[in-house]
Formats: structure tokens, sequence, C-alpha cells
């Protein structure tokens, strides 16, 4: 946090090393920007808009007409307005975009995206790999998402915990969020939509590890895989939502939600039916209709369950061993 501003733009967050999926996008330059006196909620003569979040904006930019759709970019430079200082970074690599879009400035947020003279400073990182995307999601502010995503901003950056905004759409359950981002270009989703982050896990790994169904049923519904296994224990939602003990969503994936793989097996071989055992999921599975269940999912007890793991019986095998050997 600067303690210029006095208030805190990003979430701190733990950060793996990124084998499980892949690269970071490119870091990005820092300029600095001295903040005098930024306050969303100070009207001043200055500001630009009465919810204006942006100070010292130029007078060049005072006239300038506000409006949603995607702003036509100058093609020279001599055609701009001496607006460059409004995008630079400072010492938390937060420009002006960014501080406005935390806080739900959307007057701000449009002036700034009119007068861009470039669509990608748009999309322009913090310290944290926080775009003015990301922060707008974390916040909550889905009108603001909307107007960034229609100038053009990405959805596939990610952040140095390896999410896109779609992951912390998901994560802090900001549905009206999540569901501007989903229906935003949906034709391009299948690049970003099944994205996982540095810990392996995909949208739907995090939703079902909230216990969100109505998340979950969105990112279904704009076609995110239902049964993607996350890359540290091979789990898929249903294997989660059976660990969690979740009656409600292990019911809604194995009753309402098409294509879910019931018989997927994780990384030691177990079923989710076998994840549920001595939880109060069990239940969901015993009432289940389908009488091929009980016999696919026979075999189960040849691998390690809560009664007997791997351990007790090596423990068990060790010692009947010293036994004889006495």
């Amino acid at each position: 946090m600067s303690a210029k501003k006095g208030f805190e733009t990003k979430l701190r967050e733990d950060t793996d090393s990124g084998f499980l999926s892949g690269e970071l996008s490119g870091p990005c330059e820092s300029g600095e920007l001295d903040y005098e006196a930024i306050d969303c909620d100070k009207k001043t003569s200055d500001d630009v808009g009465d919810e204006s979040g942006v100070t010292n904006i130029p007078n060049q930019l005072v006239d300038v007409t506000v409006c949603e759709s995607t702003p036509n970019y100058p093609q020279r430079q001599s055609d701009l307005p001496p607006i460059k200082v409004l995008f630079q970074q400072d010492e938390d690599g937060d420009t002006q975009l960014h501080i406005a879009s935390v806080h739900g400035c959307e007057k701000s947020v449009s002036t700034l995206i009119r007068v861009c003279p470039e669509k990608s400073w748009l999309d322009v990182p913090n310290d944290y790999g926080h775009t003015p995307l990301h922060l707008a999601v974390m916040s909550g502010n889905a009108v603001v998402a909307k107007m960034l995503l229609i100038a053009g901003a990405s959805l596939a950056v990610r952040d140095y915990t390896g999410e896109t905004p779609l992951h912390k759409a998901t994560a802090a359950r900001h549905l009206e969020c999540l569901k501007a981002l989903l229906a935003h270009q949906p034709r391009k989703l299948s690049s970003v939509l099944d994205q996982r982050n540095y810990n392996g896990q995909c949208c739907v790994h995090i939703a079902a590890s909230a216990g969100s169904i109505e998340t979950l049923q969105t990112l279904v519904y704009y076609g995110a895989d239902i049964n993607a296994r996350e890359h540290l224990a091979g789990w898929t939602a249903l294997h989660i939502g059976a660990r969690r003990g979740d009656v409600k969503l292990v019911q809604y994936l194995r009753e309402r939600c098409p294509g879910v793989m019931v018989h997927a097996r994780d990384n030691g071989g177990r079923t989710a039916r076998r994840l549920a055992l001595h939880t109060k999921a069990e239940k969901a599975f015993a009432t289940s209709k389908d009488d091929s269940e009980t016999e696919s999912d026979s075999d189960d007890d040849g691998y390690d369950s809560e009664s007997e793991s791997l351990f007790e019986r090596l423990r068990d095998s060790l010692s009947a061993a010293s036994i004889n050997v006495a």
C-alpha cells in the first residue's frame, strides 16, 4: 500500500512457482506518479464528473465526452493531449485507472478509457500482477468491469498467483462480475475459461471449494469443463464436493449437471464416492438410483481409505516381519 494514497489497492497473496499452470504474463515497466489527494468522495472544481477519483487532469480533458462504447484510439502522438501522466505507475505499480477501478469510480474510468492512447495500457499490471480489470472484479464493481471489457481489456492476463479476472470473480463469489466477464465475447472464452492458477486449479475447482452452486452453474452454462482435474491430487469438482461433505453440491453435480463423470478417479485411484465416506455427503451416494455405481466402485477397497491408510498397512506388515524374525 502506498503511504501517499492511504488505502489498499490490492490483496497480498501467496505465490507458487508456476510450473502447474504455465507462464505468467510479461512484466510492465513502472513509472512514478505523485498522488497528492486522491479521494473518490472528495469533490473539487478540478475533478472530472461528480464521482471522479482522478486528480490533476489537464484542462484539455475537462470537455471530453464520456461514453461506454469502444474508444477510437488516436493514431498519432501529435493528436494526444498531455495525458501520459495519468497512466504512469506509482511505487506500487498502480495507475490512475487502477485506483479508479478498485473504487468503482465509473465516470473517472470512462474518461480514462476515452483518452487512453494505447489499448495495451488498459492491461498494465501493478506490483501484484493485478490489472484494472482484476481490481474491478475483486472489489465487485461489475459496471466498471464491463466498461473495461468493452474498451478492450484482456481476460487472459494472470496475476502473480496465476489467476485471471475469472478466478478472482469465482473466488469472491461476485456473480454479477462473473456474468459480465463470461457474457463478453463468449466464443473467445475457451482459451481462458479452464485456465489454471499456480495451484493447478480451474475456476470450477475454486467454485466447488467455496461450495457455490450458483457460481458453478454459471461456469458450466458458459462451457467450463466440469470434469477438469486440478493438478495436485487430480480431483474433479465432484471429488472436492465429496471430500468437503457438501451434500447439496454433490447432489447438484450428480443429479442435475449433465456430463459429470461420477466414476472418475483421482491420482490415488479414488472415486468421489470413496472420498465421501464418513462425511455428510456419503448419503448422497448411498441414495443413488444408478445400480451400476456399486459394481463400478466395488474395487475401491483396493485403494487407501479413511480406516486403513497405506501408512497403516506398511506399519502392520513391518511389525509382523519383526515378530517373525524374533
